[in-house]
């Protein structure tokens, strides 16, 4: 069992150093940071709750702490913008020793230098359940914020990387039986790679007419955006990027092998839409940095969200997504 103060000191030992950025750090009621004055402020949080976002005999607690950083910085770079700083809450049940916190701080350490933000505050706090709760604090410039709202029909629709590898990776966590071999889908699950350098290209070249990390699965982060402008959207399955470990596995768990890449969530790729005319510099874009971006698809006029089969019919799926509250 964790003490609280002895805990708290230790993060105080470990963060102590803040940057130029950083007026008042950890260690008062509330932090103080300063920004630029031209840009905007984003803000968001996302939280990792035991036996909902994670299993805890399944990630170390270094990985739990750089998943939990991951996630939430990735919206902020679904927005265009650069993350700065973080606050952590951390919900410790009686499960949890100061060796299990120890190694949490070391994931938070490396995730920090990893994604150069800062710690700059936070709260601890018992539970029930282990949880973590990341507040990601970032800028961007007022006129290269892209929202989720502005997908006009005929736009094109883009996602970055491979899809479904995450949801795989986690089955296969979850089957002890099926042995090694599948380091790279499992590492898709437990270390996440935002696509901070993507987000803010296509932000910085006002390409993204709409864009969102897919957290919840491809299909229903898809409506999410269309439903903010009233549009809806046509994608070909056959269109939808897929790695070569997800093709070499993916019959093990469904009989069509869309399921995951479709549906499954949790791979943090950015599903984007934008004018065709952007297509070329697109295309330059994922060359340059060396991500992978594939056209899936377009903007239609009816709000609905089609996918179409292999014989270009109409899909009909059995899940869109990770829904939190479902009755």
């Amino acid at each position: 069992m964790i003490d609280e103060l002895s805990a708290l000191r230790r993060i105080e030992e470990r963060f102590h150093k803040a940057s130029k950025g950083v007026e008042l750090g950890i260690g008062d009621d509330a932090a103080a940071v300063r920004f630029d004055t031209d840009k905007l402020v984003l803000a968001t949080t996302d939280s990792q709750v035991e036996d909902v976002h994670f299993v805890k005999s399944l990630i170390s607690p270094a990985e739990l702490a750089r998943k939990a950083v991951a996630v939430s910085i990735s919206d902020v770079g679904a927005m265009g913008g650069v993350p700065r700083f973080i606050l952590a809450s951390v919900g410790f049940s009686e499960k949890e020793d100061e060796g299990y916190l120890d190694e949490l701080i070391s994931g938070f350490i490396s995730s920090l230098r990893e994604f150069k933000v800062e710690l700059i505050g936070g709260n601890l706090s018992s539970s029930n359940k282990l949880f973590l709760d990341i507040t990601a604090l970032g800028e961007v410039e007022p006129n290269l914020m892209v929202k989720r709202k502005g997908a006009n029909p005929g736009d094109l629709i883009f996602v970055s990387g491979t899809l479904g590898d995450s949801a795989l990776g986690l089955k296969i966590l979850q089957n002890k039986e099926m042995g090694d071999g599948y380091e790279f889908l499992i590492n898709r699950h437990l270390r996440p790679l935002p696509r901070l350098a993507l987000g803010r290209e296509l932000a910085v070249e006002q390409l993204a007419t709409s864009m969102i990390d897919v957290s919840d699965g491809l299909v229903l982060d898809l409506e999410r955006i269309t439903s903010q402008q009233g549009v809806g959207g046509r994608i070909e399955f056959l269109q939808i990027p897929t790695s070569k470990e997800y093709d070499e596995c993916i019959h093990q768990f469904s009989d069509d092998g869309s399921y995951p890449a479709l549906s499954g969530g949790e791979d943090y790729e950015l599903l984007f839409t934008s004018p065709p005319e952007g297509r070329g510099r697109i295309g330059e874009i994922s060359k340059n940095l060396n991500i992978r971006i594939t056209e899936i698809g377009y903007v239609t006029e009816d709000a609905v969200v089609q996918v179409l089969n292999k014989n270009a019919e109409e899909a009909s799926l059995r899940q869109r997504g990770f829904v939190h509250f479902n009755n």
